[in-house]
């Protein structure tokens, strides 16, 4: 199952990279504007609106972001040094992982809809630490200006509000807003191969020895997170937040597991090259 989901999104990043050699006009500039002002909050309000709200599963995939982040950044000060500079120790690469470009797309392929709402969920508290955390870390300051200039974040809220509140569409407008939705569900497909695209555009750029620079942050990310998210979820079960028992509800059973096996994947995922690189809409495309 987890082969039949990496697998088209590998190729797809292998097509980025091709794209990025070839594209001499460096137009990833514009991919990345289209794909964070159009595409993506289209994708987040398609999702969210057909899932049902439920605050607990928004507080535990919450909580679960911000204590792997506070947790990976612990750990790359310890290893990596905290007295050193943080432009020498690739400290935010480490911390902030690719919360959409691989993370939206994957769990859309292994868990439908469902898997999709629950990363979209992760990927707006990473934003979130982002701009608070990750601009502390390296400017000192809070940026919170630009955390509300993200249009993805109003298309999430408007999406938790249509799907808390159901609304009477009168007869007349019936054809109109079908029509509407079905144009943005179109609209927000276009997101996932743009997002994983947009990832692989930049690596065949990467010169080598910026890669085995990354290599300590790398293993950080992709062993250390890991066991942080299984630590976190030991944890959930043995308090009760996340039920283990079986039961009679079945869905509800599957509906955890899926946001268990989401929280693991988030924290499983490769470094943001992105981070904190601000375009002029003050996007960030991590």
């Amino acid at each position: 199952m987890w082969l039949r989901g990496i697998i088209p999104v590998v190729l797809i990043v292998v097509v980025g990279v091709v794209i990025g050699r070839w594209d001499q006009s460096r137009n990833q500039r514009t991919l990345d504007k289209l794909t964070q002002q159009i595409f993506l909050p289209c994708l987040i309000f398609s999702s969210l609106h057909r899932h049902p709200f439920d605050l607990k599963e928004i507080a535990q995939i919450g909580t679960a972001a911000t204590l792997l982040t506070v947790g990976i950044t612990l750990l790359s000060f310890l290893l990596m040094g905290a007295a050193r500079k943080q432009q020498e120790t690739n400290f935010l690469p480490t911390i902030f992982m690719s919360s959409a470009s691989l993370l939206l797309p994957l769990a859309f392929i292994l868990f439908g809809n469902q898997g999709l709402a629950k990363a979209i969920y992760f990927y707006l508290f990473m934003l979130l630490l982002t701009h608070t955390l990750g601009s502390f870390l390296t400017e000192g300051k809070v940026t919170w200006r630009q955390f509300l200039k993200i249009p993805s974040l109003y298309t999430a809220l408007l999406g938790m509000v249509c799907a808390a509140v159901t609304l009477p569409i009168p007869a007349a407008f019936e054809e109109l807003a079908w029509l509407s939705e079905k144009g943005i569900d179109l609209t927000g497909l276009g997101a996932l191969p743009l997002l994983i695209i947009s990832f692989g555009y930049p690596l065949g750029r990467i010169p080598l020895a910026d890669v085995l620079k990354g290599v300590p942050g790398a293993l950080i990310r992709i062993v250390g997170a890991p066991v942080f998210a299984f630590m976190l979820i030991y944890l959930y079960r043995q308090s009760g937040w996340l039920n283990f028992e079986k039961g009679y509800d079945i869905l509800g059973f599957i509906d955890q597991r899926t946001t268990e096996a989401i929280i693991v994947i988030s924290a499983a995922m490769p470094s943001s090259h992105h981070t904190l690189r601000l375009d002029a809409s003050g996007n960030p495309t991590v």
